[in-house]
């Protein structure tokens, strides 16, 4: 058995349609192969495949939310604390409580952003709690230029160079988005340095850019690499887990092929045999019925002759799907060999077993077989017997049968013998 018009005028595109074109054609490429899928953008460590970075993200949310919360949680507490040192800058004075009042308010806005990533991590990982927020608190540290004299506008310089740092390091958000606060950091120091200190020249004003940009760019790199690491962690869990896959798919295929007939798809002998073993001493131990069916197709080796193997094969596969429409759940169907098939009954009575025995029969003997193009029919003598006191085990049990077939085959075929 066989087994499993001619092209029109040239259009010019326009340099859009051509990028376009071109960054289709790239994002095709990188899903082609699978090491491209898994490539990391050297600036954004971050995946160039979306679908896996979406994956990675739903893979690392919980653990970020948690970290985030913590640390929404601990910059509240300190963005508090530091009240003290505007009381002993501004001492009672509305200024004071000015910034009191800012500080209060971004102190309840971390934790609510604290509750919020708790509720639902995927914001963690999005950048879209993170990023505000630490714009609002730079832009709100921004304003202390303003208030401050100049020996301090000079240390409020020296800690963005710190604040710098921990943005790319300490806060949790994409490299994408901290680059975007870190920049807007550089340019408002700078800005607010010009403004609010008189002696200022531009040449100062390079040299300062040149500090902030060494924490920026250390910041950078460290942040790169940390994320990059992660991502390259993730990517060797995925190929675990999919090998993982393989192997357990492959361990349930080798298990079945196993025990089972790799034509019909019936169980094995190893399989039907196990099975019988277990029936009978249930059987015996509960005292319930267990009856046996042995199939044989008449004339199976004319079949082959005349129409080929092809068509015996055939026979043979539709035979034991038939089979397995009439079986119950519980029931065992194996193929013994050749054309000869077995089916255990649990809990069925000699009578029961005729009944389906002659379902059986009826279905095969009406069903037309089709094999390159010829039609034929095939017949099937069954033995039907029950399980015996005196029947040591399955093979007992076969003899009884098989000699059943005899006689069933001398007395015309196409028939059921009972016993």
């Amino acid at each position: 058995m066989n087994r499993p018009s001619p092209p029109g005028p040239q259009k010019t595109r326009s340099p859009t349609a051509r990028k376009r074109s071109q960054a289709d054609a790239d994002r095709h490429d990188a899903t082609a192969d699978p090491r491209l899928r898994y490539r990391i953008s050297r600036w954004r460590a971050e995946f160039l495949d979306r679908d896996i970075e979406q994956r990675y993200r739903r893979h690392v949310e919980r653990s970020v939310a948690r970290y985030a919360g913590r640390v929404f949680k601990v910059w509240a507490v300190m963005w508090l604390l530091f009240a003290l040192t505007d009381y002993y800058q501004f001492g009672l004075s509305a200024t004071l409580y000015a910034i009191w009042a800012v500080r209060l308010l971004l102190f309840f806005i971390l934790l609510g952003c604290a509750a919020l990533v708790a509720r639902r991590p995927a914001l963690a990982t999005s950048g879209v709690v993170m990023t505000p927020v630490t714009l609002l608190t730079m832009t709100a540290y921004f304003g202390l230029y303003f208030v401050s004299p100049d020996e301090h506008i000079r240390w409020l310089a020296a800690i963005s160079m710190v604040v710098i740092v921990e943005l790319f390091v300490l806060l949790p958000n994409r490299v994408v988005c901290s680059i975007g606060v870190v920049s807007y950091t550089v340019l408002g120091t700078m800005v607010c340095v010009a403004l609010n200190i008189s002696e200022t020249t531009p040449m100062r004003l390079v040299i300062l850019a040149e500090l902030l940009t060494v924490p920026a760019a250390t910041g950078w790199v460290a942040a790169v690499r940390f994320e990059t690491t992660r991502r390259r962690e993730f990517v060797a869990l995925e190929h675990a887990r999919k090998e993982i896959e393989y192997r357990k798919a492959l361990e349930s295929r080798l298990r079945v092929q196993a025990r089972t007939d790799p034509l019909t798809g019936a169980s094995n002998r190893r399989a039907y045999a196990g099975a019988a073993e277990r029936e009978i001493r249930t059987a015996r131990l509960a005292g319930h019925a267990l009856s046996f069916v042995m199939l044989d197709l008449d004339h199976f080796k004319q079949v082959n002759d005349t129409y080929g193997h092809a068509a015996g094969d055939a026979a043979l596969v539709i035979t034991a799907d038939r089979c397995r429409q009439v079986l119950r759940e519980g029931d065992v169907f194996g193929r013994l060999g050749g054309e000869e098939f077995l089916f255990i009954l649990p809990n069925t009575d000699i009578d029961e077993a005729e009944r389906i025995a002659q379902t059986l029969r009826r279905g095969i003997a009406e069903r037309d077989f089709i094999s390159d193009g010829q039609h034929f029919s095939i017949t099937a003598t069954l033995a039907v017997t029950t399980l015996r006191a005196g029947d040591e085990d399955l093979d007992a049990v076969l003899r009884r049968a098989d000699a059943m077939l005899y006689e069933g085959k001398d007395a015309g075929r196409d028939r059921v013998q009972v016993a």
